[in-house]
């Protein structure tokens, strides 16, 4: 805490405690008397949204690649006797691939609220930096996780994605060959 408490005991037992454990102030200042800034408001949860929707991909993401055959000729299959044969494997597959596109939706939510209070100002712009790798690096498992199935659309997206990398100047064209 920073600063000088405000919790005052009202009765002997709480007074004695608090001289020898002071466990209620710290919970009284923790959850009742915690400071928050006045520009708080409700673009600041993206953060924890973000953390949570990461959470929920991690562990549907892992579900899935348990029952997932990463063979060229048995990963459409796969993904088929996902969909049909697992136990709510159709719920895990939708949540996985709808929770990737709501939590790009909320990485731009997240990302526009940085830029208009100007987060990539000094002294945060080291901060602003690493957070535009962990995006590169987001869309390039977006990108990995896309091809998985083998299927018709992999292959067009995958020919999209590679074209577009391709497209870069000096470093797109030894990238694609």
């Amino acid at each position: 805490m920073s600063g000088h408490s405000t919790y005052e005991p009202k009765t002997g037992i709480e007074r004695w405690l608090d001289t020898r454990l002071p466990i209620v102030r710290f919970m009284y200042d923790t959850a009742l008397d915690f400071p928050t800034p006045k520009n708080l408001n409700y673009w600041w949860t993206f953060g924890g949204i973000l953390a949570l929707m990461l959470g929920i991909q991690l562990v549907t993401g892992i579900v899935l690649a348990m029952h997932y055959v990463p063979h060229v000729d048995h990963a459409f299959a796969s993904v088929e006797r996902i969909m049909r044969d697992v136990n709510y494997g159709w719920l895990l597959r939708y949540m996985h691939a709808n929770g990737a596109s709501m939590f790009f939706l909320a990485v731009y939510i997240h990302m526009i609220r940085n830029l208009y209070y100007g987060s990539y100002k000094a002294p945060r712009e080291v901060l602003w930096i690493l957070g535009c790798v962990i995006y590169l690096l987001m869309m390039a498992t977006a990108f990995i996780g896309y091809v998985l199935p083998w299927g018709q659309m992999s292959f067009h997206g995958a020919v999209v994605i590679t074209n577009l990398i391709g497209a870069l100047p000096i470093i797109g064209e030894p990238i694609t060959t």
